[in-house]
Parts: structure tokens; sequence; C-alpha cells
């Protein structure tokens, strides 16, 4: 639990709600009004802090040599955990003099920044989450990067270290007869995992779910035996079963279902709102998964749904009120977590030893520090993936470095999986903990260390074809992450035609040398590299559009790939750019398999290629500019 120091930056507490309504126009009371509510007959008041996507980001969102927890006012920085875990405190000593107050998180609290690289050796985010106060959790999607045993081996070492948050668990089944579920099944047994939770504070009984949406668990990449039901039904049958039998005041969802923009451009929509409208017995929503940040509540009826954003950038703060058995917002905002909260110095203690322990399990291997500058900037590299334009030189600088990194003709990824921008900051320098942040999703193959695994495979100009249409085909729901970004490849595509043949031409080269048209009927295979995070998507798209688009990942000999471990690039090929790292460790299970063969890491092709720049600073740090190379358009909409 968050502990009292006498350097946390505290504020008063009228004060601090009058400047935030300023900042904030959303539904909020003063003060005075919310005591006076409290002191009514028969209304009884409690508060909800809530964050969720927090996605590891332990320290404040921009340059990592930004932010600073202990001085005010001195960097742009967002987040950060000793600055979240000193608000927590401060808003919920102010509150409990209302009634009751819960600290709770919506899932995907890990994977995301350096830390999360060592989630399994160190539990780190559950870890933190104990020590800033939080009641509870749930699951999203991306806590299944790492696979189930993964996630188990994380919540596993959280667990061993103290309390831990609950985990709500009530639609995600993790009881099947595997190995890889085995600490998950462990910690179910334990009381870490629940399918519902009652916390009885203040005179009143929460009754807690947590809910996996649709869209979600269609993005976890490796759930493995875990099943997940039907979110609304379990979720009406849990709801109804703690109502009724277990009597509890006030019945409160964690989902990670999320909620999306009208056609009108207004949130009114989504997963988080089809709970509401299902389930009369529900009063509460605490949304993610869409990182909508929701500057009003979204209501059924009078029942709210709430969401923060992403990255712990904002705290929530509901005021409810109950009376006679129904449930109303009172006061609502979110409060922006910037370097105007002065950090708790235990949490910041905390999370520099979490990163530090995460860089020699990660980093250190491959010949990187946590802290290590990589590269100077001079403005904002942006990954706006709304914006196809904006984020463009990104996505040539990481394409650009897994073509380089594999010796492919072509480097290839999607919008969505490049995961963050680079702020310049202060100084414009970013460190390994900046750059990971880039790609820091997915495992290997062989190597069970953080970052997806760099493969190569051979597809046909036909093939490449496929590849583009599906991607250009968006999801409304995370409108342009499935966007395609290539090196060595240019394509030429018409948003008017018809899904699935939208692209007109093909051509392959670069800018220095020149592009050269490819024919789509030729059986001419052409080297392919991408992450194995994105790979594992592309293979599917002959299902998922039943048939409409086929391919088949080939070997240089045309013989099809039949297991990924085919598919590695080994940095000890006689053509391949990399020096072997010096220590690397095999997956026991696929040593027998693939006894000699090492991975190259997205993040670390990345890394390299950075290093890699012919301009220095003075200091020997490779300067990143946006020059004709970065800013090339590859993909060229025809209109």
């Amino acid at each position: 639990m968050p502990r009292s120091h006498p350097q946390r930056f505290e504020l008063n507490r009228r004060t601090f709600l009058k400047t935030s309504l300023a900042m904030t126009p959303t539904v909020m009371l003063s003060f005075n009004a919310l005591e006076a509510l409290a002191a009514t007959p028969g209304k009884q008041i409690f508060s909800i802090l809530h964050t969720n996507d927090m996605h590891s980001n332990v320290v404040g969102v921009g340059p990592f040599q930004d932010y600073t927890p202990f001085s005010l006012g001195d960097d742009q920085t967002r987040g950060g955990y000793a600055r979240l875990g000193a608000l927590i405190a401060q808003r919920k000593a102010a509150l409990e003099q209302l009634g009751p107050v819960l600290v709770l998180d919506a899932g995907d609290f890990s994977m995301g920044t350096a830390v999360a690289a060592a989630c399994r050796e160190l539990g780190a985010e559950l870890q933190l989450m104990a020590q800033m106060g939080y009641d509870a959790t749930t699951l999203g999607n991306h806590e299944f990067d790492l696979g189930p045993d993964g996630l188990g081996q994380a919540i596993k070492q959280a667990a061993q270290a103290g309390d831990i948050p609950t985990v709500l668990v009530t639609n995600t089944d993790v009881s099947a007869d595997s190995d890889r579920l085995a600490d998950l099944q462990a910690m179910a047994e334990r009381g870490v995992l629940q399918p519902d939770q009652i916390i009885e504070r203040g005179g009143l009984r929460f009754g807690l779910v947590g809910i996996i949406g649709y869209d979600a668990f269609k993005y976890a990449t490796d759930p493995g035996e875990v099943t997940f039901s039907d979110p609304i039904e379990t979720a009406r049958a849990a709801v109804q079963r703690l109502k009724q039998a277990e009597k509890v005041d006030v019945a409160i969802a964690l989902s990670h279902g999320g909620v999306v923009k009208r056609p009108d451009g207004q949130f009114g929509q989504g997963e988080d709102l089809n709970l509401l409208k299902a389930i009369p017995e529900l009063d509460v929503v605490i949304g993610g998964h869409t990182h909508s940040e929701l500057r009003e509540p979204l209501f059924v009826d009078h029942r709210p749904v709430v969401q923060t954003g992403k990255y712990g950038e904002h705290l929530g703060e509901l005021v409810l009120s109950l009376e006679q058995g129904q449930v109303q917002v009172e006061s609502y905002r979110l409060i922006p977590v910037d370097d105007y909260i002065q950090g708790d110095p235990v949490i910041q203690t905390q999370v520099e030893r979490f990163l530090q322990q995460a860089g020699a399990v990660t980093f250190a291997p491959r010949g990187y520090a946590t802290t290590q500058p990589l590269v100077v900037i001079a403005e904002d590299w942006p990954m706006d993936y709304a914006d196809i334009e904006s984020g463009t030189p990104l996505a040539n600088v990481v394409t650009d470095a897994l073509r380089q990194a594999t010796g492919s003709q072509i480097g290839f990824t999607a919008n969505g999986a490049i995961r963050a921008g680079l702020a310049k900051g202060k100084t414009g320098v970013q460190t390994v903990y900046d750059i990971f942040a880039l790609a820091p999703l997915g495992n290997g193959i062989v190597d069970a260390t953080a970052g997806s695994a760099l493969v190569k495979g051979y597809f046909t100009a036909a093939e490449l074809k496929n590849i583009l249409e599906f991607l250009l085909m968006d999801d409304p729901n995370h409108p342009g992450e499935y966007y395609p970004r290539t090196s060595g490849l240019r394509f030429y595509y018409d948003p008017s035609r018809p899904r699935f043949d939208q692209v007109t031409a093909l051509e392959l080269g670069n800018l220095d040398d020149g592009y050269a048209p490819l024919d789509l009927e030729a059986p001419t295979l052409y080297s392919f590299a991408t992450s194995l995070y994105m790979g594992s998507i592309l293979v599917y798209i002959p299902q998922l559009t039943q048939g409409a688009l086929p391919l088949q990942p080939k070997q240089a000999d045309g013989s099809p790939l039949t297991r990924k471990v085919e598919a590695i690039v080994d940095p000890r090929a006689s053509t391949s750019p990399y020096v072997l790292p010096t220590t690397t460790q095999l997956n026991a299970d696929l040593a027998a398999i693939a006894p000699t063969s090492r991975e190259i890491k997205e993040w670390q092709a990345i890394m390299d290629y950075l290093v890699s720049l012919p301009d220095k600073t003075a200091d020997g740090i490779s300067r990143l500019v946006k020059n004709d190379r970065a800013r090339e358009v590859r993909g060229l909409p025809i209109r």
C-alpha cells in the first residue's frame, strides 16, 4: 500500500478540485457539495479511482531521460508510477472523508516497455500496482503476448513477493489440462485469480467481475489452452448471482472491451456499453482496450462507462452515490498525471530496481543497457495510426531496419505493430528504453527472452499483393492500425475499388537505385522479412478471408514453410549482416529441433540500425534525421 512521505506533493483538496474543473470540462461538483451529499440521510457516497491499458509504463511517457518525478514543472512527460502512486494516495485520502474508495484497473496492465521485457522473471507490474494501492484488475489481450505460461509466471513472481491486486477472470477459463496453465491454475487455487470478488468497505458491499471482450480476445496472440466464454452471458450470470445471492449493493465490471466513436465522431458505441444495455443489474463499467480518453462518462440510463485513455497518463476519479438501491454519478474527471505531481520515492526506488533487473535479463545478452543513449532526434517522430502520413518516417525506419537485419529484399510490418512514437523532449536523446517501446510485442521461437523474433519467407508478387490487400482492409475499432508498411517494395492502391482488389501495382527496389515493376503473374519468389508477431497474423490470411486471398510462406527453394523454426533468421549465417550475440538462452523444448539456431529480435534490429547510422554527435551517438529516405511514401493511393 502507498505510504506517506514528507516529500510528497500535496494540494489543498478544495483548491485541487477547483483548478481541475477549469482544466477538464466534465461532470463535477465542488468538495463542499459532495460533503453535503454525503451528509444526506439515506444517501451513501463512494468513489472509484481507475486506470486502464497502462502497458507497463512505469516511467513517464516521453524521453526516458526527461522523466524527473521528484521535481516539478520541468518536463513534459506524462504518467509514471511514482507520480501515479502519489496521486492515488492523495486523492484516496481526500475522498475517504466522503465514503469508501476503490482503486481499479481494466486490464492490459503489462507488455509495452522495457520492464515488461522481464515480466516473467519479475512480475513487476502487479507488484507496483500493489504498492500503489490497487484492489483489483483484469486481463487484457496483451497479457497473453508471452503465452499463458508466461502470464502465469509473471503473476506467480508478483504473488511470491507479497499481496497483489486480485486478478478477475470472470469469462477466462484456465482449467484445461495443460502444463502451460499450471501456474495460472496454482494462482487460481491460491485466490489471486478469481471469477469475481466481493469487497466490503465503509458499510457497502461491492461485487466485482472482470471481463475480456470479443475484440480483445480476438487479438490475444497466444492464449494457449485458455478459453474465453461469451462476455455478456458470463457477466450477466455473475452479476445476477452477486446481486441476488450475495446481496452486494453495487455491481462493477472491469471490462477490457472498449468504446468506439459513432459516425458523428462522438463516443457512443462499443462492448462496454453493450454490457450495461444487456445487464440491468450492472451499475458501473470501468472500461479499457480501446485507449479511449473519456472526458465525461457515457451512460446507459443513469449507469456509467468510464475509461482513462492509456499508459497511466490520467487517473480517473468517479464519485457516485447510492440511494434506495440506485447508483448515481455525482462527479467525474480525468486527472492528468504530469510533473505537477511529485512522485513517491519508495515507488520510484522500486521502479529503478525493476529497470535494472529487466535490462540484465533482456538487453545485456545482446550488448545493450536499459538507460543507454542510442540516437538523437531534432524533432518528434510520431506514430499516429489514424494519420498515415505523420507516421511514415518512423515506419520507414522500422522496415528499413528489418530489411537490413535479415538481408531480405522486402522488410514489412503494419502500423499497429509499431507501438510508440519518439518524442524529442528536452534534449532529443533516445535511450534503449525509448527504442524498445517501438517494438515490445511478442517473443521468440528458440530464444525465450521478450521481443518478436525476425522471420523470413518467400512469396510471389501475387501473394505480396494479397498481404497488402488484407491489411488495407481497415478495422473501424482500430482505424489505421492495419495499414501496411514496407521497405524494398512500393505499392499503389485505389481506395475506391472493391475490397481485396485495391492494389493496382507493385514495384521492387529503393529510393537510391530506383524501382522496377513486378509481374503479378510471374512465379518469381521474393524474400520477405517481418516479425514473428506480424507473421503469425499473415499466415492466417487465407483462413480469415475464407480463401479469397491465398498465400503460402515458402523457403528459398519454393518448398513450403511448415514450422516457425524454419523461418528463423540465423545471425550466424554467412549472408547475415549480424554479429552473433554473446549469449542467448534456447528454449529446451525446441533445442532438439534447432540446436544451433539463434534469433534476431525485432527491437534489436531497430537498435542496431540506429547505432549503424553514419551521422554522429561529438559524443559518438547517432543522429536520426528525416531525410528523403525517411519521408519516402511507399504506399501511394490513387485518387
